[in-house]
């Protein structure tokens, strides 16, 4: 008797808190804009994030025949093995700190140079020092190689080295790190250059003025107050490094790296086993670095920003640390210059290392065997990069704006597709895309299909009817010829248009659901519509215009033909944005039916989520990597804006989509454009999350960058690269534009929210 009130106290905060949980979501549920943008964040996270990795990290521990097996560990601690996996795990840690170190190092040379040091061109530095984060992972290496490989222009032209065996060159960790300081120390410079402007001169001042020396001051004050920044950066680079696939398999020479030994075990050994294994063992001191990481980078805002700055900006006095500060910001930035125009000019060379006489050969062959593969990066990433910045927004706003149970789970998940190396995320998109669980689909359609139900429906039984007749619905049209079945599911929405024009007396709900029908039923149109284009391409002399040509009737059949499952999870948000509130229990249980039917059936069309050799996984792979970016700008967005113009409108009577749409989302519109410019970088430069998603259908540029090399085609690899520059800073000039014209001229795409 005397131990019950013990189990009495310890079991009610437990039910207190599961009650507490149960509250909390219905109270959620009462606003399904709210509710759905949680839906969609998880879905997508799961689907897209959660279960890729988990497929990626548990294929080590499994054999081919389904066997538990944990060989491939084994071997980093037996004789035969374990000396070269060990030194090449160490390889990897010297790699990553070295050009971390160096990296943050550089980063800070050209953060004080453009605020503390007043540098001549200040704004050419600043988008100068940028130039890195928007070219392909291997073109610094590539360049490299030009000038100081074995044939290369300075070594070989201009010294006359001649290079025997054993002779230290351009190859191996030391040429790696240089080539990985220069492609990722612009974001060490946006994070320090971001930390600099926002301290608060005031202790400096202080400092000054009671006879601190200039040293003193910057070692007990400056360097002090930097510290969450530097850290950060250190080990952001860290990450970034590890992760790199492009910038190795170029360099890296006699040493062997992870991400390189994974990359080989795929398309070498064809061995899913020892490259889930050695994922594994990669994914570790990436976690715990990310983790390490976004500590530091919570802490920077408490540590550095202080509020308004209570004066300008100091700026170094000392004209000998000013102008060593510029010597060698101009240094680096004539490097990159020299490294850039020598990518520029090797696609316009005969023969690099042999013959330097300008040729158009390599551009033209680029434009007509290579128009596929630009054309077909270009697409994928424009398709995908409004769907990054979009959803990167919304998981910012929940993170930001709104309370409730597994908020960190969801900021820490979102994040992860960017923190994870991109050959971990792309061997688990293709373990767990190939062959998919019909688990998965279940589970995706019971989420979305209690979604619906509990919108549409009012009452209890409502809710049941909807649900179970809806769902029984589509499984028998799921049976149905398929062609016959997309037809009868979009006369659905069809019919649902009708009916409510005539019945509502409205015409901007039914136009859309009519739409949504007439789409659905595209599907079986996507080979008529796209037929023409191709057999026109086919009548043209072979050569960029009919190569154009046949990749467009392909993008087409992108538009109108997507992933069935895909397909389902869009028009489930859609028909509860469109059927919410509606009036008559009839009405209501009737259409919740059609329109809930539509999805049930889609989503078990085929194998569901079997996406691998298509565009939808390379784009899925593109957003995933894209959105922390996104998430990141909205963050830093939010949090300048106040809550209380939000809650105003709240208390106005506007519900969570009234107020995100007309309030919020044009006061970050900033970082939206900020996300989009991010996101289609990223698309157009990624090489190690798509590489094992690439198929002869579905080419992305920096495949064939490697491809190219490999093949000796130096120069067409070299124009390839200088395509993709081109075409980001195309878009970035024309985002700028756009928002300057938005804004009239008071703003511009901050490039430093993203890190």
């Amino acid at each position: 008797m005397q131990n019950s009130p013990v189990k009495t106290e310890k079991t009610l905060p437990k039910t207190s808190a599961i009650i507490h949980r149960i509250r909390e979501f219905t109270l959620i549920g009462r606003d399904p804009v709210l509710f759905m943008s949680l839906l969609l964040a998880g879905i997508f996270i799961f689907v897209f994030i959660v279960y890729p990795l988990f497929r990626s990290v548990s294929g080590g521990f499994i054999s081919k025949e389904g066997a538990f097996d944990v060989t491939y560990f084994a071997r980093y601690f037996d004789d035969y093995y374990g000396p070269s996996l060990r030194k090449a795990f160490l390889d990897t840690m010297l790699m990553g700190l070295l050009t971390a170190t160096a990296g943050t190092l550089v980063g800070f040379i050209f953060a004080y140079a453009v605020v503390r040091c007043n540098i001549p061109g200040k704004k050419y530095v600043h988008w100068l020092a940028l130039v890195p984060t928007v070219s392909p992972p291997f073109a610094l290496a590539l360049s490299m190689i030009l000038l100081f490989g074995r044939n290369g222009l300075i070594t070989k032209k201009l010294f006359g080295i001649t290079f025997v065996q054993g002779m230290n060159d351009v190859y191996g960790l030391d040429g790696l790190v240089i080539v990985q300081t220069i492609t990722f120390f612009s974001v060490s410079y946006l994070i320090l250059r971001a930390m600099l402007e926002r301290l608060n001169p005031a202790i400096e001042e202080a400092a000054s003025s009671l006879g601190a020396g200039r040293f003193h001051l910057f070692r007990t004050i400056t360097l002090p107050l930097l510290i969450p920044g530097i850290a950060a950066s250190f080990l952001l680079l860290f990450v970034e490094s590890l992760a790199d696939l492009g910038n190795p398999l170029f360099l890296s020479g006699n040493r062997t790296v992870l991400s390189a030994q994974i990359f080989l075990a795929v398309i070498g050994e064809y061995n899913y086993q020892k490259a889930s294994a050695l994922s594994f063992v990669l994914m570790i001191p990436t976690l715990v670095i990310f983790l390490v990481q976004r500590y530091y980078v919570n802490r920077r805002t408490y540590i550095s920003v202080t509020g308004k700055p209570a004066g300008s900006i100091i700026l170094e006095k000392d004209p000998i640390i000013r102008w060593v500060f510029n010597f060698l910001a101009y240094a680096m930035i004539g490097f990159i210059l020299l490294l850039y125009t020598t990518i520029v000019y090797g696609s316009f060379s005969t023969a690099w290392g042999v013959d330097f006489t300008p040729t158009l050969r390599h551009w033209e062959m680029t434009l007509t065997r290579g128009v596929e593969a630009i054309l077909d990066t270009t697409f994928l990433s424009a398709l995908a990069t409004p769907f990054a910045a979009i959803l990167g927004m919304i998981i910012a706003w929940l993170v930001v704006r709104k309370n409730f149970t597994g908020k960190s789970v969801l900021d820490f998940t979102s994040n992860l597709g960017g923190a994870v190396p991109g050959t971990i995320l792309g061997i688990g998109f293709v373990m767990a895309f190939n062959k998919p669980p019909l688990a998965l689909a279940i589970v995706i359609y019971a989420a979305m299909a209690l979604f619906f139900a509990s919108v549409v429906g009012k009452t209890k039984w409502e809710k049941i009817i909807i649900l179970v007749v809806g769902t029984a619905a589509g499984v028998a049209l799921n049976q149905v010829y398929e062609p016959y079945m997309y037809y009868i599911l979009g006369g659905f929405y069809l019919v649902v248009a009708i009916y409510l024009m005539v019945t509502l007396k409205v015409f901007r709900k039914p136009l859309v659901l009519a739409v949504l029908g007439i789409y659905v039923m595209s599907t079986n149109w996507a080979v008529m519509i796209s037929k023409p284009i191709a057999d026109l391409s086919r009548s043209l002399e072979r050569g960029f215009w009919s190569n154009a040509i046949f990749q467009a009737s392909d993008h087409i059949k992108v538009l109108v033909q997507p992933t069935p499952a895909l397909l389902a999870i869009a028009l489930v948000f859609a028909g509860v944005l469109l059927l919410q509130n509606l009036s008559g229990k009839t009405s209501r249980i009737g259409i919740g039916i059609l329109t809930l039917a539509v999805p049930c059936a889609l989503s078990f069309v085929g194998v569901p989520f079997a996406m691998v050799g298509g565009a939808y996984i390379i784009m899925g792979a593109f957003i995933v990597r894209s959105v922390p970016a996104s998430v990141r700008s909205g963050v830093a967005a939010l949090q300048q804006i106040d809550p209380s113009i939000e809650e105003a409108s709240n208390i106005l009577g506007a519900d969570s989509q009234y107020t995100f749409r007309k309030v919020t989302l044009p006061l970050i519109l900033p970082a939206l454009f900020a996300g989009l410019v991010f996101s289609f970088t990223r698309h157009m430069t990624s090489v190690s999350a798509i590489i094992f998603l690439i198929s002869a259908k579905w080419r992305i540029v920096t495949a064939s960058i490697l491809s190219e090399w490999e093949q000796g085609g130096v120069s067409i690899a070299a124009a390839y690269s200088t395509v993709i520059i081109i075409f980001v800073l195309i878009a970035i000039f024309l985002l700028n534009l756009l928002v300057n014209k938005l804004f009239k001229g008071r703003g511009s795409v901050d490039m430093s929210q993203g890190f």
